[in-house]
């Protein structure tokens, strides 16, 4: 009984094992294939765009997250530290490193330089120029002034005119006039005094005034008649007188026979003439 009974169980089992096997577990379940992908088919789509919107947002927070952190912020940062470099030429340098603190820069002085234009131990010229936008703590380099460029007249009394032009440029002067005076003290054409005098500190360029000898004061004589006279014997009156022959014109004579005489003189007979001034004579031959 128990025998038959075992062997009815087997055969069941056998039997139910090939039935499974054909159908597969998803048939055995009651799920079949095509069933399955009428369940599936209308969720996947809509799953794909879900992820598809997440991405892009994803990717989006990223760019702004680094646009912001990498860009903006920089930005804001760097504006923060940003400030204008004030005006300082002029100012004296205790002041101008008042106006530096206040704005956030230091100050370092370069250089003096002689500026006659600009007080002594004031800015002259600052670097970077004043409104130029930089760094707060950076640096603002300064050249202050030492006043005009003072210079001392050196002695040209004695010297000829053109010697005296030189020494007075060459010591940073100008010539600003040159008198002639007659004197007998003084060789002529060599400097009498200069206006400054000898010695004097002036501002570079400053000008300077020079007084000429034009030599003694020559005699005013009354000019003699030449007129008759040859050339060679006017040429003896002339020079006696302390005159100079400047010209002698010959022109033909009416009469024939005749020696050469001055028939005209310039200056005329009777004018005032002083020692080196110029004659001039017209000869008939």
């Amino acid at each position: 009984m128990d025998e038959s009974t075992s062997t009815s169980e087997n055969r069941v089992t056998r039997r139910v094992g090939r039935v499974i096997g054909r159908k597969g577990p998803g048939r055995a379940s009651g799920d079949t294939s095509e069933t399955g992908a009428r369940e599936r088919g209308p969720i996947g789509p809509v799953v794909r765009r879900v992820l598809f919107h997440m991405s892009a947002v994803f990717a989006a927070a990223v760019c702004a997250a680094v646009l912001v952190n990498y860009v903006i912020m920089p930005m804001i940062v760097r504006r923060g530290d940003l400030t204008v470099t004030p005006d300082l030429v002029g100012v004296p340098v205790v002041e101008a490193k008042r106006m530096a603190e206040a704005a956030g820069v230091r100050i370092r002085v370069d250089a003096e330089r002689a500026d006659p234009d600009v007080p002594v131990g004031s800015v002259a010229f600052q670097t970077p120029d004043a409104g130029t936008q930089i760094k707060r703590g950076r640096t603002v380099g300064l050249v202050v002034s030492s006043g005009a460029d003072m210079r001392s007249l050196p002695m040209l009394a004695g010297l000829n005119a053109r010697q005296a032009q030189l020494d007075a440029e060459h010591a940073g002067f100008a010539i600003e006039e040159v008198a002639g005076v007659h004197t007998s003290r003084v060789e002529r054409g060599r400097v009498i005094g200069t206006d400054p005098g000898e010695g004097a500190v002036r501002p570079l360029g400053s000008g300077v005034r020079l007084l000429v000898s034009l030599g003694p004061r020559p005699v005013e004589l009354i000019m003699p008649s030449l007129v008759g006279k040859t050339a060679e014997e006017a040429r003896l009156v002339v020079e006696a007188l302390g005159l100079v022959m400047r010209s002698v014109r010959y022109e033909r004579g009416r009469r024939r026979g005749t020696r050469e005489v001055v028939v005209a003189q310039d200056p005329v007979t009777g004018s005032h003439v002083v020692e080196g001034e110029g004659v001039t004579l017209r000869i008939e031959n």
